[in-house]
């Protein structure tokens, strides 16, 4: 067992990316942003899954929008082309398998 803590830390700084968690099967990944940043357009190797832990952000997925809030998971295939905006102050967990 392994517990983990991600802070929000948006009230000392802007845009947070990063990797909370590398095991053999999967990568855990945290990103906090403010309203109206966004991440452009990029796309994984890998299959991943975003959950949305706080506020409301649009994907961009393959020219398609979808809006999200703390309601829901959202599933990335392979190389699928997306792009993000915050709604609100939003924290997302991605967890990209390997």
């Amino acid at each position: 067992m392994q517990k983990l803590q991600i802070a929000s830390v948006l009230a000392e700084q802007a845009k947070k990316m990063g990797k909370v968690l590398e095991h053999e099967q999967f990568d855990l990944l945290n990103v906090q942003l403010r309203a109206g940043e966004e991440i452009p357009a990029h796309n994984v190797n890998n299959t991943a899954i975003v959950i949305v832990r706080k506020g409301d952000v649009v994907f961009n997925v393959e020219g398609e929008d979808v809006a999200l809030t703390a309601e829901d998971v959202l599933l990335f295939d392979p190389l699928e082309m997306h792009s993000l905006k915050a709604v609100t102050e939003v924290d997302i967990i991605v967890v990209k398998l390997k």
